[in-house]
């Protein structure tokens, strides 16, 4: 009776034994601990881990950009201190420039603090590195290397971003670059891009009164008449565009 009482004292023994010994052995591995943050010059040294990436992302967000564009290194070895790229040192000084403006805010606004909208970088990046008006973009590039130029970059910029609010393709938006382009004396590219502008908004009655604009100074009446008429038509109360269509008329 003792043997096998004692048999099964040993038994018992070695199973929770193999048991502590299975448990050893199968325990996750606890995570390396990430290195300290250096190199905080315009946050709070002790500002939590998670909090300082929260903001990180939010800037990369606003301005469609990846660690790369501010940070040395790739995923996942980056040297986060490092500060050797320009753009990282133009963050830092455009961060303390929003702040400085958002606190000026109250003063010029005559509002209280918690009523004025603060300064972020998507305030105005919206997405892009670089933030520009499409206009503006699209008049450099008609001027660098022509219209048709220009209609390719509208309608890639328009494949990537349409929908976002990184540019404005509205109807308005051509327009004006239009209307520059017929007072320099340069009506064929400004039907070239009101052309473009009528394929996206058919019943753009801006578009059609740039065309009309445009073949006045091509000297070609006839045109003319059509595109105001074909405004009007679409906006019965463009007046602008009544007037020099009964003007037209009346030389002809």
């Amino acid at each position: 009776m003792r043997r096998l009482v004692s048999g099964i004292v040993i038994l018992g023994m070695s199973i929770l034994a193999a048991s502590a010994a299975a448990q050893t052995t199968t325990a996750p591995a606890q995570p390396a601990q990430p290195p300290p943050m250096t190199n905080l010059q315009i946050y709070p040294k002790d500002t939590p881990r998670p909090e300082l990436v929260a903001t990180m992302q939010g800037f990369a967000q606003a301005l469609g950009v990846q660690c790369t564009y501010c940070h040395e290194g790739q995923a996942p070895q980056f040297d986060f201190a490092a500060d050797t790229k320009r753009t990282k040192t133009v963050a830092r000084k455009m961060i303390l420039m929003s702040r400085e403006i958002t606190a000026k805010l109250p003063e010029v606004t005559s509002k209280p603090a918690a009523e004025v909208t603060r300064l972020r970088c998507a305030t105005c990046h919206r997405g892009v590195a670089i933030p520009r008006l499409l206009p503006d973009i699209l008049t450099e590039t008609v001027n660098k290397s022509g219209a048709a130029a220009a209609v390719q970059q509208y309608r890639d910029l328009r494949k990537q971003y349409y929908g976002g609010q990184s540019y404005d393709f509205s109807e308005n938006a051509l327009v004006p670059v239009a209307l520059q382009l017929t007072s320099a004396n340069k009506p064929d590219d400004a039907l070239t891009l009101l052309q473009l502008n009528a394929e996206f908004n058919p019943n753009s009655a801006p578009t059609y009164g740039g065309m009309a604009q445009a073949y006045l100074k091509k000297n070609d009446k006839e045109n003319a008449i059509k595109n105001f008429e074909k405004a009007i038509q679409i906006d019965p109360n463009n007046q602008l565009a009544k007037r020099q269509l009964e003007q037209l008329k009346s030389s002809k």
